[in-house]
């Protein structure tokens, strides 16, 4: 009976070791990225390298649990350029413009997508569903002199 016993602590023994590592949990790697972040250019930048390293799944999963975390750096060097804005480009479209009469919801619903504003004439009004849709979707009113 002895023998069993001593036959199935070592067995026991040798199936726990083997066991052991897989049990205790390894503590996850964790990378940390130093960005230099000074002017727009350079947010850009870091934006579109952020954007190729998300094409890696593997990457994208670390960068998403907080395995790759990026910091800022501090070198002091270097003044941090204030926010610059950009400048209109050519090609965006001019505001929309009412001269005259009722706007409705419906001629609101028409403006482009990402309309911030319109200019109207002093005549112009508005119902009240147009301004609710103006409202929704974040469109201020100028109002000209004309």
């Amino acid at each position: 009976m002895e023998d069993l016993r001593s036959l199935i602590r070592d067995v026991l023994s040798e199936e726990l070791a083997r066991l052991q590592p897989e049990a205790v949990p390894s503590t996850p790697r964790v990378t940390e990225e130093v960005v230099a972040i000074r002017s727009s250019a350079d947010l850009n930048v870091f934006a579109q390298k952020l954007l190729g390293m998300a094409q890696d799944g593997r990457v994208r999963a670390d960068i998403i649990e907080g395995r790759h975390r990026f910091r800022l750096s501090h070198d002091g060097s270097t003044p941090i350029v204030a926010h610059q804005p950009m400048a209109p480009s050519a090609n965006a479209p001019a505001p929309a413009q009412f001269v005259s009469g009722m706007v409705s919801e419906r001629d609101i619903a028409t403006l482009p997508d990402g309309t911030r504003n319109v200019r109207a004439g002093k005549a112009v009004k508005f119902t009240p569903l147009a301004r609710d849709e103006m409202r929704r979707r974040g469109i201020t009113v100028e109002r000209t002199t004309s």
